[in-house]
């Protein structure tokens, strides 16, 4: 592919509805020479709508990265070739995927499945869970891995709807077999997003042959899946039978921890390339905890919060982060669980639950003993003297030293102040 033509996919994808990219622009088929940028529509329907509806956009993307092309737009050779499929968005890698509990498994089965294409036996393989989560980048991961693994291996990923609308079109043609033939010629087939397929009685009776005789032929399925395949209504039990008999797992939201290293791999990105800390990604990621697209979608709205108030990149402060994403910042949960809180302060400090409550003088456990006071006094509901109960019955006027000790800590250390924001930012997130 043209790297010029590469680049300016990602500036379209990001630009126009993923629904007139994914028909419209990504069939387009390109050539670079030194002067010309050729983009070849599939036939007459593609290039008119192009034409008439997306002309100006691709000639914007087009100048953004190399404003010396001129540019072609015309239909290819053989406008009775037809483009059945799309191509493997080129950042969605295993390089790219940050690793945490929520996709461990997955992420290990993928991979597995990806090296051994042809022998492996966990097919088909679907993976399920609620949008947003990274289903899409770990599918099409493997299809980069398998041809990386075997460069002559014949790779076809299409979303669903892609592929109904491809059966529609060829009975309307009378080419229905010609499209059976392209999907059943596939070493590795990608679907996203099978459950579409639900109530579409005609692509279910196609797409059952086509699995059938690649499942038959050994040749690997993967599917992405908003729920498990034996819960999709309006499927026909003969595709729930052959979609379960195989390996599903399931796809949970990332953790805090995992959110936070999102944010900073994608904070780096160029198209993003802001500068966020460890601790800024931690305040960001404890309260948007739903899907990885909504953590995209704060990193642009910071981005561009930044850019039009002309704030230094390098100078990002949680103030700033408040004043961007104000809408997005839950209020501090109150009333949590002094268990809860005597448990993740002494995991801060590589202590016991006990070492809080023992007579330790020791400096380090005085402390995490006074922060989990601190704590308890500003989250829970309890009073000084339940709260001096829990720490080995100590009186109430303990405890109040304890808060005026961290106070002022918290003003002139800022390594104590680091531990209280980071310990909140924990409790948040049970």
């Amino acid at each position: 592919m043209s790297q010029t033509w590469s680049q300016c996919l990602n500036t379209l994808r990001d630009s126009i509805p993923l629904s007139q990219y994914s028909v419209w622009i990504q069939p387009l088929k390109a050539l670079e020479n030194k002067n010309t940028l050729s983009l070849l529509a599939p036939n007459s329907q593609v290039l008119n709508y192009i034409n008439k509806n997306l002309k100006p956009q691709i000639k914007n993307a087009v100048t953004q990265h190399n404003k010396n092309l001129k540019i072609f737009i015309g239909i290819a050779c053989n406008p009775n070739t037809k483009q059945h499929t799309t191509p493997l968005f080129e950042d969605y890698t295993f390089n790219n995927l940050v690793l945490g509990n929520a996709n461990q498994m997955a992420y290990g089965a993928t991979k597995q499945i990806a090296e051994n294409i042809k022998t492996s036996p966990y097919n088909p393989f679907i993976i399920y869970g609620k949008s947003g989560l990274g289903k899409t980048h770990l599918m099409q991961a493997a299809g980069h891995l398998a041809k990386e693994k075997n460069p002559n291996i014949k790779i076809i990923y299409v979303p669903l709807m892609d592929f109904v609308r491809n059966i529609t079109s060829s009975l309307r043609h009378n080419t229905i077999e010609n499209i059976k033939n392209f999907y059943q010629s596939t070493d590795l087939l990608l679907v996203d997003d099978i459950h579409l397929i639900a109530g579409k009685e005609k692509s279910q009776e196609e797409f059952f042959h086509i699995f059938n005789f690649l499942f038959s032929g050994k040749k690997q399925i993967i599917f992405t899946c908003d729920q498990p395949p034996k819960n999709i209504k309006s499927l026909e039990d003969r595709l729930k039978t052959r979609f379960s008999q195989g390996l599903n797992l399931h796809l949970t939201p990332p953790e805090l921890e995992m959110r936070a290293a999102i944010l900073l791999k994608k904070s780096q990105n160029k198209r993003i390339n802001i500068n966020l800390t460890e601790d800024t990604a931690l305040f960001i990621a404890s309260h948007i905890a739903s899907n990885i697209r909504d953590l995209e979608g704060a990193l642009l709205k910071l981005k561009a919060f930044v850019d039009f108030s002309k704030i230094n990149h390098s100078f990002i402060s949680k103030e700033i982060i408040e004043s961007a994403l104000g809408d997005l910042i839950k209020p501090q949960i109150k009333n949590i669980d002094i268990n809860d809180i005597q448990k993740e302060v002494a995991k801060h400090y590589a202590l016991t639950i006990s070492d809080l409550s023992s007579k330790s003088r020791k400096q380090h456990t005085v402390l995490a003993r006074q922060m989990a006071m601190f704590i308890c006094y500003e989250l829970s509901s309890l009073s000084l003297t339940k709260i001096g109960k829990h720490f080995g019955n100590r009186d109430h006027s303990t405890v109040l030293h304890a808060i005026k000790k961290i106070k002022e800590k918290h003003i002139e250390n800022i390594e104590i102040k680091n531990d209280y924001e980071l310990i909140n930012i924990k409790l948040a997130n049970l």
